[in-house]
């Protein structure tokens, strides 16, 4: 059922022919971003959001702000006929005005599945007119994911601390109904945190309390998390024992293209037994 509601918000804003080559695209999004460049259609692009940092090429654009706060006059300074964002684009005064200005506004639902993936990248394939391109994409993704969960068959459940180093928002804690829950979720794995709803500044203590079996950190920017900052983190069994990983927050949160390489990148963090006398003592 969730996966036909999806389609069916697609169908809805996408056009039937694609774009034509002469249109100029604005991602706002970095996983969006990510599926233009995967399928060929990077020569639309003349502008993304800061959310936009893969693939290395990304660099060469124009930023235009954040998809969250999308300023007016970025956007419009890069005379774009298309804006490709997702339903978390704001504010909503903004996207009102490029749409009075008659930029074509096109906002994907979020992914937080493999199927919503799936269908976010034929469904950017359809606005950049490569459907054939993305449907290959979506076939290859599928396929890789599959095999990364399918390794995980039969193994324990882990309790997994997972983490979001945001720069000056400090370090975050990942609870329910979050991008890093549904990973979380798809490796059949366990948050070691509970009550928490969406990202909340982590408390050293309470970090301390969770005694979880692996921990992963996403990084808005690479290197942006220094263990010698938090002694705590680091004197868990878990961080001891080398059961965790940081990486870049959108490969691992972005639900995009990387899908099967984030999960991989989670996984191998993961103990092969989990240490269930750590949290049940």
């Amino acid at each position: 059922m969730r996966l036909t509601v999806v389609v069916a918000m697609v169908a809805l804003v996408l056009p039937v022919n694609g774009l034509a080559e002469e249109h100029r695209v604005v991602s706002a999004d970095g996983a969006i971003t990510e599926i233009i460049y995967a399928i060929g259609a990077e020569d639309q692009l003349v502008a993304v959001d800061t959310t936009s940092r893969y693939p290395a090429a990304v660099g060469e654009l124009p930023k235009v702000g954040y998809l969250r706060a999308l300023p007016f006059e970025g956007v419009l300074a890069m005379s774009p006929d298309v804006l490709i964002t997702t339903d978390e684009a704001a504010p909503d005064e903004t996207l009102d005005r490029l749409s009075q200005a008659g930029v074509t506004i096109h906002q994907l639902p979020v992914a937080r599945t493999l199927e919503a993936t799936a269908e976010r990248i034929r469904g950017v394939g359809d606005v950049m007119g490569k459907r054939q391109s993305a449907d290959q994409l979506a076939r290859d993704m599928e396929q890789k994911v599959a095999a990364v969960i399918e390794a995980r068959a039969g193994a324990p459940t882990p309790r997994v601390l997972f983490l979001l180093a945001a720069g000056s928002h400090g370090v975050m804690v990942a609870g329910d109904n979050t991008a890093a829950q549904a990973m979380l979720d798809a490796l059949g794995a366990e948050n070691a945190v509970e009550g928490i709803e969406g990202f909340k500044p982590a408390g050293r203590e309470a970090l301390l309390a969770t005694r979880p079996d692996a921990i992963v950190i996403a990084e808005t920017r690479p290197g942006q998390f220094d263990i010698a900052d938090w002694p705590e983190l680091g004197s868990l069994p878990a961080w001891q024992q080398g059961h965790h990983v940081a990486a870049d927050s959108m490969l691992l949160l972005g639900f995009g293209p990387r899908l099967a390489e984030a999960l991989a990148t989670i996984s191998k963090a993961l103990p092969a037994e989990a240490k269930v006398s750590q949290h049940d003592s």
